[in-house]
């Protein structure tokens, strides 16, 4: 017994071939977007980051057995106390001092700037990585499909 395609009315029978693929075929694009932009936000995240572990220097600003640095193999890298920074970072006082939004400086001391470069700011290494690893697979993905 021949059933009937239900989009195109017709029977199907052994003679007729027909195609069930309904997707849209990748592969028959004419040119392939390589991704640039998202991974080079990532790199200048990360070299961000980078800036301001290197400003916070928190051997030199923190002394005394309880207000030990996380990391200190890191030397001048290394993290806050985890609780001044539970999140593997900077102090706050960095943050400030390299652009962090505070809405006063920004309204009154008309620091617009600060509305920029907090985009770039990372409370610490966790911060860091759920923000990238983010940007890369959904970032990516959208590059690739819809370009730059």
């Amino acid at each position: 017994m021949a059933s009937r395609d239900v989009e195109t009315g017709e029977k199907r029978g052994a003679n007729h071939n027909i195609n069930n693929n309904y997707f849209y075929d990748e592969s028959s694009r004419e040119t392939h977007w390589t991704s640039w932009l998202v991974p080079a936000i990532v790199v200048a995240n990360l070299a961000v980051f980078i800036a301001v572990m290197f400003v916070n220097d928190c051997p030199k600003k923190i002394n005394g057995p309880n207000k030990a640095c996380v990391a200190r193999f890191l030397g001048r890298f290394s993290f806050q106390p985890l609780r001044e920074n539970p999140l593997f970072g900077p102090s706050s006082s960095t943050l400030e001092k390299m652009g962090a939004l505070e809405w006063r400086k920004v309204v009154h001391e008309h620091q617009g700037w600060r509305l920029v470069t907090c985009m770039w700011l990372h409370a610490g290494i966790i911060h860091l990585l759920t923000n990238m690893l983010s940007l890369i697979f959904i970032g990516i993905r959208l590059e690739q499909q819809f370009g730059f």
